[in-house]
């Protein structure tokens, strides 16, 4: 299939690459259909690219990467959207926000990516938890002299951003 992006232009991906999320993303209920493409050289980041709208793109990260202790509890119904029959089939996801300075970029924890790795279903659920932010900072105590992050991604364990 062709996926029409604006960023990279026209991807040729294989069908079974298809990620459908039944009822959309919050703000773009009408945006079901996604890919993955590759973002880092280390797989780490990944656009997740709509298939429906050539502009959407969200770039996203395995939320144990970001957070080690990450967890959400997903319910009945969530399970049903996605066929779950697993735990271990489901991966969970963070959408980023990369500004034009990076050292400044933030994961929403509130609103992760759930999707079944069997099914290729995938919702988005909205988290009720006070230690997560929808701006968590992916890099803390940056050097005031360069800017440049003294603790990279990953070594936060709590959903409090350290500045």
């Amino acid at each position: 299939m062709i996926v029409k992006t604006s960023r990279f232009g026209d991807k040729e991906v294989p069908d079974d690459a298809l990620l459908v999320f039944p009822e959309g993303v919050i703000g773009f209920r009408d945006a079901t259909r996604f890919v993955m493409f590759e973002c880092s050289d280390d797989g780490i980041f990944k656009w997740l690219q709509s298939c429906d709208r050539p502009e959407l793109a969200f770039v996203i990260c395995e939320a144990n990467i970001i957070v080690p202790s990450y967890q959400i509890l997903i319910g009945e119904k969530e399970r049903q959207v996605l066929k779950l029959a697993k735990p271990e089939d489901a991966v969970v996801c963070l959408i980023l926000v990369i500004p034009k300075n990076p050292i400044d970029a933030t994961a929403n924890l509130l609103g992760p990516l759930v999707m079944n790795t069997e099914t290729r279903i995938g919702i988005q659920v909205v988290v009720v938890n006070p230690q997560y932010s929808t701006r968590h900072r992916l890099f803390k105590n940056p050097d005031p002299e360069t800017g440049e992050a003294t603790e990279p991604i990953g070594k936060e364990d709590t959903g409090h951003a350290g500045a």
